[in-house]
């Protein structure tokens, strides 16, 4: 009986160390980001994100100096541990980080460990060659706390749309996304633990 009860109370501790402990990604996340830092629950507006430098409409093969930047007062920074973190994913152009401070990770940029002790990051946009055409960022930010687990930071993201010179179509609203877990997936995690909990019920009962 009593090696039943322990088995329980593992499989229990293990159920609960991904919601309450997820571990952050300090050097970066990949494809798995594009839709958000689901880890850290839903997006949340607290955290504002801002790209300065991005021009109205860009011209061909250009070099644009760029800043993104996140603010959230809410979450102070902490010194000298991990205050915030990006992905940005882009569709026409090309990006250049000087510094080691990000890398260009499964289709997005993002930052590195030796970047993430920061909230503002600065890098260049060179822009396509075809100035009929459109760019879009897609850019996902997220300010953190510095404990190292989910629980305390704040995520959000944004879409912004650059024409070219010789591009007049009309230009997509600048788009603030807000991401969270399908009813349907919520239902079949809850109904998975339903379930791995009452077979353990039954194994201790028999």
């Amino acid at each position: 009986m009593g090696g039943r009860v322990l088995i329980l109370v593992v499989v229990i501790t293990l159920l609960l160390i991904p919601v309450n402990s997820v571990d952050s990604f300090p050097n970066g996340v990949g494809s798995i980001g594009n839709d958000g830092c689901l880890c850290h629950g839903e997006g949340n507006s607290a955290t504002k994100i801002t790209i300065d430098g991005i021009p109205t409409k860009f011209e061909s093969n250009q070099s644009y100096n760029l800043t993104l930047t996140l603010e959230n007062e809410e979450i102070e920074p902490a010194k000298a541990e991990a205050q915030g973190g990006f992905r940005i994913i882009l569709d026409g152009g090309s990006l250049n980080f000087t510094e080691e401070k990000a890398i260009y990770l499964e289709g997005g940029w993002t930052h590195q460990e030796s970047g993430n002790k920061q909230r503002s990051w600065q890098f260049t946009w060179q822009s396509p060659d075809d100035n009929t055409s459109m760019s879009k960022f897609t850019i996902l930010g997220n300010a953190v706390n510095g404990n190292g687990y989910s629980s305390g930071d704040n995520w959000y993201s944004m879409e912004i749309y650059v024409p070219g010179m010789q591009n007049f179509e009309p230009v997509p609203n600048q788009l603030n996304v807000k991401h969270e877990l399908e009813v349907f997936d919520k239902i079949m995690l809850f109904s998975g633990l339903a379930v791995l909990l009452f077979i353990c019920f039954r194994v201790i009962r028999d």
